[in-house]
């Protein structure tokens, strides 16, 4: 395998031609860098700009402003073929005509690799991906889990410095799609290769990033762990985005050095926070389901608006202030259960709040 590269874009845009004229920005002065090894993924919904950077990164659309690099080599005028990377696409792609052997083996014998050379290349990413004893069959053959196996195949034994996903396992019903990114995240860490993976999908981005880039409208919201962006989002559309959140309407009340006092649902919340603010500002309180508990006898004062057994957890809607909250609990069995119209309060926990302009 050939050594991971990083990949760097800087002051990327992308305009295209809309109808009647119109210029539509994809892509709006992006910069980011992607580490050699680093599996990176970037998160948004349709029309966001994630495809075009990935597809400018591959070389399938030229960008309008702006630099690609792979490792320390400017590739914007250079073609797909000739830029080290390997797609793996939604729609797999797979030549229908051609077994899965075949399949794997096309991009090796366009470089015109010996027979006997391509045959252990080929048998090696077979076993990789547990296909060896299918090698024979077409791709109608197969089914939706085994074509994007061959499909991975294909990518890994050309040997790419950079490996680029665009959106996948869409095609795959959701037990497989599970089932798909653990095995993906799997031979990435194995291969140690760069890659970039586009998703709508935030489960998706969470159980398989080094880092998720967040974007929105062409330009970028945050870029961190899943962890960061889920504990400290950078924005309201980064908090509704990731996960699900009550986004509470609040305002400043006092301001430390060490915590922000804000008002909010009647009583007020002390937060750790780096934004700058005064008192005064209106800013958001962001507080995720399984941050809060329900009480009998002391807190913040509610009403059950809705109680549904899911299982593993009961999921809450909960109304206080004026406010629905979501609430997750995600221990049932061992908890008292409340049903709709029922009276409670409500224990937010205070090192679990984030607050956003």
């Amino acid at each position: 395998m050939s050594a991971s590269k990083s990949v760097s874009v800087k002051n990327l845009s992308k305009i295209f031609d809309g109808s009647g004229g119109k210029k539509v920005t994809a892509v709006n002065n992006v910069s980011l860098t992607i580490n050699p090894g680093e599996f990176v993924t970037l998160l948004g919904p349709s029309g966001c700009g994630k495809t075009t950077i990935l597809r400018m990164v591959a070389g399938f659309e030229t960008p309008t402003a702006g630099d690609v690099l792979i490792g320390d080599e400017r590739v914007n005028t250079l073609t797909p073929d000739r830029r080290d990377t390997a797609m793996v696409f939604q729609s797999y792609a797979l030549f229908p005509h051609l077994n899965v052997f075949e399949n794997i083996a096309y991009g090796l014998k366009i470089k015109k690799l010996k027979p006997d050379v391509i045959r252990a290349k080929v048998k090696e990413i077979l076993g990789l991906v547990d296909l060896h004893d299918l090698e024979t069959r077409s791709p109608n053959q197969l089914s939706g889990g085994q074509q994007q196996r061959v499909a991975l195949a294909r990518a890994l034994v050309m040997e790419p410095s950079v490996l680029l996903f665009d959106e996948p396992l869409s095609n795959l019903d959701a037990k497989l799609r599970i089932h798909m990114r653990r095995e993906i995240r799997k031979i990435q860490h194995q291969f140690g290769i760069t890659s970039i993976y586009v998703t709508h999908d935030q489960a998706e981005a969470m159980s398989m990033s080094d880092r998720i880039i967040v974007m929105n409208k062409g330009v970028v919201e945050q870029v961190g762990t899943p962890r960061e962006i889920y504990a400290t989002p950078a924005s309201q559309f980064v908090a509704d985005f990731i996960g699900t959140a009550n986004i509470i309407p609040s305002q400043v009340v006092a301001v430390n050095s060490e915590r922000t006092e804000v008002s909010a649902l009647g009583t007020s919340f002390h937060v750790k926070t780096s934004l700058s603010l005064q008192p005064g500002d209106t800013v958001k309180l962001i507080v995720r389901p399984e941050a809060i508990t329900l009480s009998c006898d002391a807190g913040i004062p509610a009403t059950i608006s809705s109680s549904v057994f899911m299982g593993a957890y009961q999921d809450y809607v909960i109304s206080s202030h004026g406010q629905n909250l979501l609430l997750v609990d995600a221990d049932p069995a061992n908890h008292q259960t409340f049903e709709a119209g029922e009276q409670v309060f409500l224990v937010i926990a205070p090192n679990k709040l984030h607050i956003v302009k």
